[in-house]
């Protein structure tokens, strides 16, 4: 029988090939096993995370914005629903995005320079394509309904409802309200709670209080097929609506303020002296918050941004300027309470006072002189050489002191932003600014608010508001309360007083006695309104940059003060022939006096 050719396998030699190829097996089945365990345990989580970005959208829905009223419940800001356009590029490409960014801009009827702008803004986040961007905004219904039509076609494109700022008192109250824009790379940066699309106080109060009108948002978790369209809701959590402001502001009187201090570059300020609550403020020029809404048109951005008249600047808190004769009272203060004056002390005012060994002058704006005159007198008058001469004999050491006691060289910390300090210099400051020694004339210049002195109008309208009620220095403070979407009362606020100055009565009395004499018959006469009993002060303020300075401030009724007013005109001239009319106008309009023409028969 045939056995067959000897192949050369041997049992030992088949055993080790069996080995080997079940060492490989295993060696395989354990990569295999560790690649499992490393997908499904070790990194399960951060793949699984990915898996769901790729099917589950967060839509957020943002919270209505409180409401802003005014003291009387007028409403001052509300809200109004919109259309918006948002998009999510997920995991498009460049192409794919370019595409539905085309299709949407030509739907809309924009260009294709802002079709390239919607792009740039896709592209600026990066490592955030689920984050929905805001494309479009303040769109027409017609257009909402064209978008919504083509969803299907267009992947990663919302179209919602949200609602929109309704600036109703507009540029009237611009530099009260301040205004929103969406938050910007930098301010994302800077608040990790804000998203992109997340809208933010920019200015005013709605920068002051952003975090209490802003309420929380809801959203939405949608489900998305792979080409980012719309399948289902998943689960959706309503927005929380902001708590609304309620502000002392008063309507009368901020239309008032506003009506008559446009045309000028400058400010008005009222404050009650019985709170120190804000009844109203005016910057002009004022700007309309509600362009920031629908985007700034071209013509806009260079006016606003870049224009000289600075619109976008609120002169009452960041305006810095030498108060004038409105400083006046401060150095008459200082010398009665200081024993230097008395309200009955007689200086002789022949135009000019001379100073050091070269007899340098310097001279009081009536160049004839006021002759003998007391302190009433010098109010009213506003005689510059009475107030050297106390000026003189309290020294500059004492003059800071009594200027700092009503809130001169500080902020107010009103409860409104960019709130500047002003200056109250002294020796010390004048040696490290300016490497110069104090001299006789700074503090002649420093007594009738001249030279190195630099105060802000709601500083004055403070001080002004302190004489009124005889010595009481509130914080001025523009809130009033908080309240819910329900109307009820969050947070009331309670006036502050910072300090209460020990000035005698009969100090105020003789101090006050001045300011109504100088709208009787001085240099005030032109706030004067027929009913209505007025005391003022004006101030001319010399400015090395230009024009004079022109102020007016006063408090009415004289007998039982309900309001203190500032008027300032940048550049204006005269306090009592620019100023001071303006004044009286809003007086006018606040109490319900009507002009009559009259002739005036007082005599000092």
């Amino acid at each position: 029988m045939w056995q067959g050719e000897n192949l050369g396998y041997s049992a030992e030699s088949f055993s080790g090939r069996l080995n080997v190829l079940q060492f490989f097996i295993f060696f395989l089945l354990g990569i295999i096993s560790f690649r499992i365990i490393s997908l499904q345990l070790i990194k399960g989580g951060q793949y699984r995370k990915i898996s769901d970005e790729n099917r589950i959208v967060i839509y957020p829905q943002p919270a209505t914005r409180g409401k802003i009223f005014d003291k009387n419940m007028d409403v001052v800001v509300d809200n109004k629903p919109s259309f918006a356009v948002l998009f999510s590029r997920q995991t498009m490409d460049d192409e794919e995005v370019k595409n539905v960014i085309t299709k949407v801009a030509r739907l809309l009827q924009r260009n294709d320079e802002v079709a390239l702008t919607i792009l740039s803004k896709t592209k600026t986040i990066p490592g955030k394509n689920f984050s929905l961007l805001k494309i479009a905004e303040n769109i027409s219904k017609y257009q909402a309904m064209r978008l919504a039509e083509k969803i299907p076609q267009l992947p990663g494109v919302v179209v919602r409802i949200e609602p929109v700022r309704v600036y109703k008192w507009g540029a009237s109250a611009s530099h009260i309200t301040g205004y929103v824009r969406e938050a910007s790379l930098d301010e994302l940066s800077e608040y990790p709670k804000l998203k992109a699309g997340d809208v933010l106080g920019k200015n005013g109060i709605e920068k002051q209080y952003d975090e209490i009108l802003r309420g929380i948002d809801g959203g939405s978790q949608v489900e998305v097929n792979s080409r980012a369209v719309q399948k289902r809701i998943l689960e959706t959590v309503e927005p929380v609506d902001g708590d609304s402001i309620v502000l002392t502001i008063d309507k009368k009187i901020q239309t008032a303020l506003s009506n008559h201090i446009q045309g000028h570059i400058g400010v008005a300020i009222a404050i009650d002296p019985n709170t120190g609550g804000l009844l109203g403020l005016a910057s002009y020029p004022e700007y309309n918050p509600n362009i920031f809404i629908s985007g700034l048109k071209n013509w806009s951005i260079p006016y606003l941004l870049r224009s000289e008249k600075k619109p976008l600047w609120n002169r009452a808190l960041q305006g810095q300027y030498p108060p004038g004769s409105v400083y006046k009272m401060v150095t008459a203060f200082a010398g009665l309470e200081s024993g230097v004056i008395t309200s009955q002390t007689v200086i002789n005012c022949k135009g000019f006072i001379e100073l050091g060994k070269y007899k340098q002058r310097f001279r009081c704006w009536a160049r004839e002189g006021h002759g003998d005159v007391r302190l009433s007198d010098a109010l009213a008058h506003s005689c510059d050489v009475y107030f050297y001469e106390v000026g003189l004999k309290l020294g500059p050491t004492k003059l800071n002191e009594w200027a700092e006691k009503f809130g001169f060289g500080k902020k107010t910390d009103i409860d409104l932003p960019s709130e500047e300090k002003g200056l109250t210099p002294d020796k010390s400051w004048k040696k490290a600014k300016l490497h110069q020694d104090w001299y006789d004339g700074d503090t002649v210049n420093m007594s009738v608010g001249q030279g190195y002195i630099w105060t802000t109008p709601i500083q004055i309208a403070q001080f002004t508001s302190a004489i009124a009620n005889d010595g009481i220095i509130f914080q001025p403070h523009i809130l009033k309360k908080i309240i819910d979407a329900q109307g009820n009362v969050r947070f009331e606020n309670v006036p502050k007083i910072i300090r209460k100055l020990d000035i005698t009565a009969e100090n105020f009395s003789a101090v006050k006695k001045g300011m109504m004499e100088a709208v009787r018959y001085g240099t005030g006469k032109n706030a004067k309104v027929v009913g209505l009993s007025v005391s003022g002060k004006t101030g001319t303020a010399q400015n090395p940059q230009g024009g004079d300075h022109a102020w007016f401030v006063c408090f009415a009724p004289s007998e039982k003060p309900k309001i203190a007013l500032v008027v300032m005109v940048e550049h204006g001239g005269g306090g009592g022939e620019v100023a001071a009319p303006i004044a009286k106008r809003m007086l006018e309009e606040i109490f319900d006096k009507k002009s009559k023409p009259q002739m005036d028969t007082e005599l000092h």
